[in-house]
């Protein structure tokens, strides 16, 4: 190949690339890329090289097709298939370096889903603490029913929110309704046909997630009437 055989000429003539490269009045870094082959010279620098380096053209064309024929036009054929054979090695490896890109792409979106899902499933994946806590209980009547609120400390639509209301003296079973939870404030709504309003009663919130279980008491002595309640914290 002419890179390979222009590097080994030059060598045997103790010549550095700089050193050549002055002598045909180019930079050092187009020599370098004749030698790496990566660029090609036309017809007219070939001839010049093969001169500075005191060698036939066809030593540095390495074919023995041009020993006998060393004219412009024939130097200009020989160099047109060694661009021809660079440009399809250009574009084999551009067609290699797309693929490893592509490859590297479609690897680095993987493992950034990966470490996504991984975090979002973490963050899905809560505690319940050892005790549960709650904030901001209250209670509302009116003429059909008695509504409990509160903020729970562990907050998650996951989670299901029970409340249980038990009459103090025991007369009655309890009555228990899912409270709904939504933008960090849980809310449960009893029917009063299934209460007593002469009955004091006690309200305990049971927390469950996937079989965790936490309960907290909300309220004791809690009295209703159409329109109000009292309760004691």
């Amino acid at each position: 190949m002419l890179n390979e055989n222009l590097s080994r000429v030059r060598k045997e003539r103790s010549l550095t690339q700089e050193a050549l490269a002055i002598k045909l009045n180019v930079v050092r870094q187009t020599v370098s890329k004749w030698e790496k082959g990566t660029a090609v010279p036309d017809a007219d620098t070939l001839c010049r090289i093969a001169d500075a380096l005191d060698v036939p053209v066809v030593a540095l064309l390495g074919d023995s097709a041009y020993e006998e024929q060393q004219d412009t036009e024939s130097i200009a054929k020989a160099l047109a298939q060694i661009n021809e054979q660079l440009a399809i090695r250009n574009r084999h490896t551009a067609t290699v370096w797309k693929i490893l890109c592509l490859f590297s792409l479609i690897v680095i979106g993987l493992l950034i889903g990966r470490v996504h899902w991984e975090a979002n499933h973490e963050n899905s994946e809560i505690r319940l603490p050892d005790i549960a806590d709650v904030s901001d209980v209250r209670f509302s009547s009116d003429d059909e029913e008695l509504t409990c609120f509160f903020v729970p400390s562990i907050g998650n639509e996951d989670i299901t929110y029970m409340v249980t209301l038990t009459t103090t003296d025991k007369s009655m079973s309890g009555v228990a309704t899912a409270a709904q939870y939504e933008n960090g404030i849980c809310n449960a709504s009893f029917d009063k046909s299934t209460l007593s309003g002469s009955a004091g009663y006690y309200a305990v919130l049971t927390i469950d997630y996937h079989g965790e279980v936490r309960n907290v008491k909300l309220a004791d002595g809690l009295c209703f009437d159409e329109d109000s309640c009292s309760w004691q914290p």
